[in-house]
């Protein structure tokens, strides 16, 4: 019974993705819905891509190994949420800006929109993998299933879930996603705490170092687990585009404050899973615990959906990597640089076709590196998706004119280089987010600077 509620929740789910096709006129409707979302649109896709495997399964696993430490990363999305909803939403009512890449191409030129555009993509692709690989490890926990034949499924689903219906297939899928995902955090959080006695054994059993000390891998560590959790998100187009199909910015400032309070819960839930299979279950992968609380200690029916949740939640938020990957390509890159003239049916059915590459060349790679690491993809994630954009577009929006834009795309190309080479230097991995992050900002500062003090030269001899 476990499996087969799981995969008729994961097949009712795709075809609330595949009936989402009706409401797509126009490549904008498939973008951003169109622009005219109202605060239930705006929060089921932002939740809906911010909530995936990372934040269920891996708090779980953190929590396993370290006790309430693991809420950082559930801290950092609930900050970023703040922080979107507070900057981000004052672009909704600029209508002409659909992309992140679009904001520092009207800041630093058009080959910094092209360049940014390609970085971004190539950081967002990898973070799909990651998404992906963890699936296909749930799936074969609980399933019994192949490796390469979850990975098939699994694209499948991410797929469909985004191909026909484009924002709007994320919105719905999102919709879907929260009711069952509060639906499981209640009921675990309901049964951990008054039929297994989980808070009385958690607190009773584990000592308090490390399991209730909220800094147990290290001041520094731990906050840059959040801040970088923080910049990523930031950087995200995905969930920049979600903010963007708001009817006005107060609607899309509401949902981004909504979504912060809404992760708390399922953050807190998590982490007393994770604990609690800690007392119960100490010899288990620590990956496993939560799919195995959720077979172990649930009706089996339950079990099945709740399982099937937590999958949802991992694709969902691939699909909407998939759509903002696809997004970028379209207008920042096809549009500009391959056909200005393309008719509006034309990039529809560019979008569609790119979203069934992106999903053809992650299956690809998966099946190839299957017994990879999901941190690993993380962290490479990051380098580019964080250390090539966020110092130039917080620059673009709040310091445009302490800039000049020729040091754009010398401040893109040098954060993502500067974290590879710390990289490949074998220095820690976390700390290379912020040596790119340092790096693009002073070569955006010193190249300013430079083109400030050649063009008062000019100026001089032109006297």
């Amino acid at each position: 019974m476990l499996i087969i509620s799981a995969l008729i929740t994961l097949i009712i789910t795709g075809l609330i993705g595949l009936l989402s096709k009706s409401k797509v006129k126009t490549s904008k409707d498939f973008i951003s819905g169109g622009s005219k979302l109202g605060v239930i649109g705006v929060t089921s896709m932002l939740m809906g891509s911010i909530i995936g495997g990372a934040a269920t399964v891996g708090t779980v696993q953190m929590a396993y190994n370290r006790g309430v430490g693991a809420i950082w990363f559930i801290f950092g999305l609930s900050i970023a949420s703040i922080i979107l909803g507070s900057f981000y939403s004052a672009q909704v009512n600029k209508k002409y800006v659909e992309t992140i890449p679009q904001i520092i191409g009207k800041a630093y030129g058009k080959k910094t929109r092209t360049v940014s555009s390609i970085l971004l993509s190539v950081g967002m692709f990898i973070h799909i993998n990651g998404q992906v690989i963890a699936c296909t490890a749930l799936f074969t926990v609980v399933f019994g299933m192949s490796i390469t034949k979850t990975a098939v499924i699994i694209i499948c689903l991410l797929v469909l879930y985004v191909v026909f219906g484009g924002f709007w297939g994320s919105t719905m899928v999102g919709a879907v996603k929260i009711i069952l995902l509060y639906g499981t955090s209640i009921i675990c959080g309901i049964l951990l705490i008054f039929k297994f006695n989980g808070i009385r054994d958690i607190t009773s059993v584990l000592p308090q170092e490390p399991w209730f000390n909220l800094f147990s891998g290290g001041l520094s560590s731990d906050l840059a687990s959040g801040i970088s959790t923080i910049v990523g998100v930031l950087s995200t187009q995905t969930y920049f585009q979600a903010i963007m199909a708001g009817k006005n910015s107060k609607t899309s400032r509401i949902s981004a404050f909504l979504v912060a309070f809404l992760v708390l819960p399922v953050g807190i839930v998590c982490t007393m899973i994770g604990m609690y299979m800690r007392i119960h279950h100490p010899n288990i992968i620590p990956s496993e615990a939560f799919p195995l609380f959720l077979m172990n200690y649930l009706n089996p029916v339950l079990g099945g959906i709740c399982i099937a949740t937590v999958l949802i939640s991992s694709i969902a938020t691939g699909a909407g990597l998939t759509l903002g990957i696809a997004t970028m390509f379209v207008r920042d890159i096809y549009n500009q640089c391959i056909n200005k003239k393309a008719s509006d049916k034309k990039q529809l059915y560019i979008l569609r076709g790119t979203i069934i590459f992106i999903g053809i060349m992650s299956l690809i790679i998966v099946i190839n590196n299957k017994d990879s690491m999901i941190l690993e993809w993380g962290f490479l994630s990051m380098i580019f998706r964080a250390t090539p954009i966020f110092i130039p577009v917080v620059v673009a929006v709040f310091f445009r004119d302490k800039i000049r834009s020729e040091a754009g795309i010398y401040s893109i190309i040098a954060g993502p280089l500067a974290s590879l080479i710390w990289i490949i230097l074998g220095f820690k991995k976390i700390n290379s987010i912020y040596i790119g992050l340092i790096i693009s900002f002073s070569v955006l500062l010193c190249v300013s600077k430079f083109y400030r003090f050649k063009q008062g030269i000019d100026d001089t001899l032109h006297r």
